[in-house]
């Protein structure tokens, strides 16, 4: 009574790269999370404890190893490296056989290697998502069918006006191709308020342990100021020619509160021009969407998955409402606020 019903809420960008965040989603919402690039055989193996109701934590999709140009640089993030078409396939064999849920692509993989990447990725219907690589251009990543655009990476440099920017993503809605815009990242990557990020109360969710591997954030103004107004005027012009955007923090970064961070991202989600209803969407309708189980997820049904968020205020009536959690129901458990707490 006199409470506001949601259905659990998806972060459609993490990197899972720390068992300690796990019930952390729980505690703020997020009942589901789509890993998009960790130690494959550590997320997996909390993946069972989860959902043999052994440990708290969301429900988790994740591509295992991204597949890039070149190595990594984070011990914390393996990569499959694939410099041609042949090292491509031979990637996609590898994720395959180790029954990834789709397969994670970044920027620096060649055009070769990219496009049979993709052929693959369509013949054998395994979604293929991820940054659009430095030498294909937006356009052809869209025929290339991959399935979302993230950080909007690469649609900037690939569209010269809103014209055609609306143009781009009229193709994105015809083909069903998403955006995950982060918005949150951009904040973070252009240092839009160090001071506020810094001294986020939030943040001491985060292990001690965890924190003190973060590096020192100065204020640094930089071109990405300009470039942070131009993302958002893209995710409005994404909404005005109705491609489905989907919610995403990039938690795993630094300064990032897990849970927090995507009521944050909705948040921002409004400030770029959408509805409240429009930004809840980006978080639960929109994921059921593109992961084809609106039968199982999306919305508060008889029969569906019992993932719930219990909130004392409508967040249509104003998004920042997603931060009033009163309760959270999960695999079959129903957390209280001082079990959440």
């Amino acid at each position: 009574k006199d409470k506001f019903l949601i259905p659990g809420l998806w972060d459609m960008h993490v990197h899972l790269y720390y068992k300690q965040y796990l019930p952390l989603f729980v505690a703020f919402g997020v009942t589901g999370v789509q890993d998009m690039g960790s130690d494959f055989s550590k997320v997996s193996a909390w993946r069972d404890e989860i959902e043999k109701g052994n440990a708290i934590g969301p429900h988790i999709l994740t591509s295992g190893p991204p597949v890039d140009g070149g190595s990594s640089a984070d011990p914390k993030l393996p990569l499959l490296v694939a410099r041609t078409a042949d090292q491509a396939r031979v990637a996609f064999d590898q994720l395959y056989k180790m029954n990834v849920d789709f397969i994670k692509v970044l920027s620096r993989l060649p055009r070769d290697a990219y496009f049979a990447l993709a052929e693959q990725a369509r013949h054998w219907d395994l979604r293929m998502v991820g940054h659009i690589p430095s030498n294909v251009t937006a356009q052809e990543a869209v025929e290339a069918r991959q399935r979302s655009l993230e950080h909007m990476f690469g649609i900037t440099k690939s569209v010269s006006s809103e014209e055609e920017a609306v143009r781009f993503f009229e193709r994105c809605t015809l083909t069903g191709t998403r955006v995950s815009p982060t918005l949150v990242l951009w904040l973070r990557m252009s240092h839009i308020d160090d001071t506020k990020l810094m001294s986020d109360p939030r943040l001491g969710i985060v292990p001690a342990s965890i924190r003190d591997t973060w590096p020192d954030v100065s204020d640094d103004p930089t071109s990405l100021k300009v470039q942070v107004w131009r993302i958002y005027r893209l995710v409005a012009l994404a909404k005005r020619a109705k491609t489905e955007i989907l919610a995403g923090t990039d938690t795993g970064d630094p300064y990032v509160a897990p849970g927090a961070s995507l009521q944050d991202e909705l948040e921002q989600l409004v400030e770029a021009g959408l509805t409240p209803r429009d930004a809840l969407e980006a978080a639960t309708l929109a994921p059921a969407r593109f992961f084809e189980a609106e039968k199982e997820m999306g919305a508060i049904e008889k029969g569906k998955l019992a993932d719930m968020v219990l909130l004392d205020a409508n967040p249509l009536d104003d998004i920042r409402n997603v931060r009033e959690v009163q309760a959270v129901f999960t695999h079959g458990r129903y957390y209280a606020r001082k079990d959440l707490d």
